[in-house]
């Protein structure tokens, strides 16, 4: 499924939730809102719903893989940047986090 062109999904706040813990991996969905034009107003965007990806961190190597692309993320960046804000807690408290949010801007 492609997103229409009128649709964008958000990149300045990208939500990030632990879905499944084993010994050896780490399950998270990312998620960011769906936006559309406001079909009342030109200049104006509305939330109409979110998208999901899906990503698993190895807990030896530390390495993160994609598991399910989040529609509208065709270069990654969010997956990317969601992985990126995990990582940094895990290092900073040495405990992966259940929840996070990366916001920018």
């Amino acid at each position: 499924m492609k997103l229409d062109e009128d649709m964008r999904v958000d990149g300045q706040s990208i939500g990030i939730l632990k879905d499944k813990e084993t010994g050896s991996y780490i399950d998270y969905f990312f998620v960011a809102d769906l936006w559309c034009k406001d079909p009342r107003f030109q200049s104006r965007s509305m939330k109409i719903g979110e998208c999901r990806g899906l990503f698993r961190f190895d807990r030896e190597t530390l390495g993160a893989e994609l598991l399910f692309p989040m529609l509208g993320d065709d270069a990654g960046s969010r997956f990317g940047i969601a992985a990126a804000k995990v990582l940094k807690e895990f290092r900073s408290t040495g405990l992966w986090p259940d929840r996070a949010q990366f916001a920018s801007g």
